[in-house]
C-alpha cells in the first residue's frame, strides 16, 4: 500500500507544515485502522500489501519519545525514526527557523529506549546536509559516521537510511551500500528500484486525506508532492547559508 513519512508530532506552534498535532495522529492512525489497514511491522510488507501501511519519522526529535512510541506501542505498531546523529539531544539549529521556538531531538538515553522497545533507529545522516552537493568524501562520512555512531549509541547494528531532504542520486545510493546500509528511504512518492519512496504526512492532512494517501488517492498524492518541492528550496537555502558561515562564495 504506501509508507508514510512524518517529522514532529508535537502540540508546539510553527509556521511550517511538518508539524502534526499528537491528536491529529491519534485520529489519522485511529481512522487506518478502523478503514481495516494493517499497520505494518516492516517497510516490506507495507510495499507489497494493499492493505498495510508503515510509518516512519525524519530527524528524530524527543516529541516520538513523548507523544508517538506510547500511541503506537498501544495499538501494536511499530515505526523506523531516523535520527540525525549530530543532533542527539541537541535542538534542531539545522533546520530554517519557522517559529520562535526550537524543537528538541531525542538524547541518548530516550534513542537507547526506543530501540528497547523494538522500534527501528536508522540514519538521517550526521548533520541533514544535501548529500548530492557534497564531494564525494564529505557524503560518505556524513553517512558512515552517522551509522557508526547512532549503533554506539543503542548497541545494534544500523541498516535503513533517510537520504536528507528526500535527495538522493546513483553516487549517494552507491556510498550509501558501500558504508554498510541495507535499506534506503526517500521522500516522495517517487522511489526506484533500490530506494522506497514514502509519502509525508503534513499538518493540513485530515485522517480522511491520510486514508487517501494510503490509497495513492491522485489528489492528494500530487498535493503531497507539491508541498514536498519546497524541500528542495529549503535544501538550497540552508547549502547556501552553510557556505556563507564558511565564508565560501
Amino acid at each position: 500500500m504506501a509508507i508514510l513519512a512524518y517529522h514532529k508530532v508535537d502540540n508546539k506552534f510553527e509556521l511550517g507544515l511538518t508539524n502534526v498535532t499528537p491528536k491529529m495522529f491519534e485520529r489519522q492512525v485511529a481512522g487506518l485502522k478502523q478503514r481495516g489497514v494493517n499497520l505494518s511491522l516492516t517497510a516490506e510488507e507495507a510495499a507489497a500489501s494493499s492493505r498495510a501501511v508503515y510509518l516512519t519519522f525524519d530527524d528524530g526529535y524527543d516529541c516520538f519519545y513523548r507523544n508517538v512510541a506510547p500511541l503506537l506501542l498501544r495499538v501494536r505498531a511499530k515505526a523506523t525514526v531516523f535520527v540525525i546523529s549530530d543532533y542527539v539531544g541537541k535542538e534542531n539549529e539545522w533546520d530554517l527557523r519557522l517559529s520562535y521556538k526550537r524543537f528538541r531531538h531525542m538524547n541518548a538515553a530516550q534513542l537507547r529506549e526506543v530501540a528497547a522497545m523494538g522500534f527501528v533507529v536508522g540514519s538521517h545522516s550526521c548533520s541533514h546536509k544535501d548529500l548530492t552537493r557534497l564531494d564525494r568524501k564529505f557524503a560518505r562520512d556524513e553517512l558512515r559516521n552517522s551509522k557508526m555512531e547512532i549503533e554506539d549509541l543503542i548497541g545494534r547494528e544500523v541498516e535503513e537510511v533517510s537520504f536528507p531532504f528526500g535527495r538522493y542520486d546513483h553516487g549517494t545510493i552507491e556510498l550509501a551500500k558501500e558504508v554498510g546500509y541495507k535499506k534506503f528511504y526517500g521522500l516522495g512518492s517517487t522511489g526506484s528500484p533500490n530506494v522506497f519512496g514514502r509519502i509525508p504526512v503534513y499538518r493540513i492532512d485530515t485522517p480522511s486525506a491520510v486514508r487517501r494517501k494510503v490509497e495513492m488517492n491522485r489528489y492528494e498524492i500530487l498535493k503531497s508532492d507539491f508541498v514536498h518541492s519546497f524541500a528542495v528550496i529549503s535544501a538550497l537555502i540552508l547549502t547556501r547559508k552553510q557556505k556563507l558561515l564558511k565564508g565560501e562564495n
